[in-house]
């Protein structure tokens, strides 16, 4: 893959801006960033799409050859070996499970979700390697794969020297450094539905992040109940926002699937990270509430 638009502006001569646009994990990469070179600003660019690439790569379960495709083939016989960050990533969404009383788990979309046997997978720290429990089960990294990208790429632009920027994965995972040139906070509009080009509520970034789960583009449900194997239908919008781009994506997931009455407890985990569900009616009109 490459970059497939940049555009440099220096219509404004004391804040010149780079856009780019990077089609990358099943949507779209966007990024503004403000007084950068336009010289660096695309080499920093093409980097980034160097490294999104890759961790689409390390979290598909549809290429042959990735990692993770490897263990849901042969997981469920025996052990497989996998590499530092993958092991990694998988401990760590072992410990978003158990923090989110399990409405964020990797195996939710098992075949054997709902019959009695919860799915799963060991780790052996030792050996470095994942085994596969409970029949038909497949590890689905969809729901942390893109906020994990978005935190690293998050710190690669950092580490460039840029104090301000957006980073945008189709609307639905947003990572804020600094704010707007002109302004307190960089204004981010979410809308009834992921996807959907009418905003609902404004929110603010500041060096923070935001997460958005809900119906997808199509307006099909796609979020699996962990507890129940079923689909979640429910006609609302639950963003999170934080300082982690990786929290607010696996909290904005969990917290979908989750029953009302267990929000508060699952957010009140997480010290930093707040939740807002919104309820649009068909014919317009949106009831914003705070997950409190």
């Amino acid at each position: 893959m490459t970059v497939e638009e940049f555009r440099y502006s220096t219509k404004n001569a004391l804040h010149p801006v780079a856009y780019a646009s990077i089609k990358a994990m099943h949507t779209r990469l966007e990024m503004v960033l403000v007084d950068m070179a336009e010289d660096a600003a695309r080499a920093l660019c093409e980097a980034v799409e160097t490294d999104t690439s890759e961790m689409e790569r390390r979290f598909s379960r549809h290429e042959a050859a990735a990692a993770l495709t490897v263990v849901n083939m042969r997981g469920g016989r025996e052990a497989v070996g996998v590499d530092d960050e993958l092991f990694m990533a998988l401990e760590l969404c072992e410990a978003f499970r158990r923090g989110t009383e399990g409405y964020f788990d990797i195996t939710a979309c098992s075949d054997c979700a709902g019959v009695g046997v919860r799915a799963g997978y060991a780790l052996d720290a030792a050996a470095h390697t994942v085994r596969l429990y409970g029949a038909g089960t497949l590890l689905d990294m969809g729901g942390f794969a893109k906020g994990y990208a978005l935190e690293r790429l998050r710190r690669r632009v950092a580490d460039s020297g840029v104090t301000q920027a957006v980073l945008n994965f189709g609307d639905s995972s947003i990572a804020a450094i600094g704010h707007h040139p002109y302004g307190e906070w960089w204004p981010v509009g979410v809308g009834a539905s992921v996807g959907q080009p009418s905003v609902a509520h404004e929110f603010r970034l500041r060096d923070s992040a935001l997460s958005v789960s809900g119906r997808g583009r199509g307006g099909e449900y796609h979020i699996f109940d962990p507890h129940s194997g079923e689909r979640v239908v429910r006609e609302e919008t639950v963003v999170v926002e934080g300082r982690s781009a990786l929290v607010c994506e696996v909290l904005s997931t969990a917290l979908y699937a989750a029953p009302d009455s267990r929000r508060k407890s699952i957010i009140s985990r997480y010290e930093g990270y707040a939740a807002t569900v919104l309820r649009c009616g068909a014919t317009g009109g949106c009831k914003v509430r705070r997950v409190e």
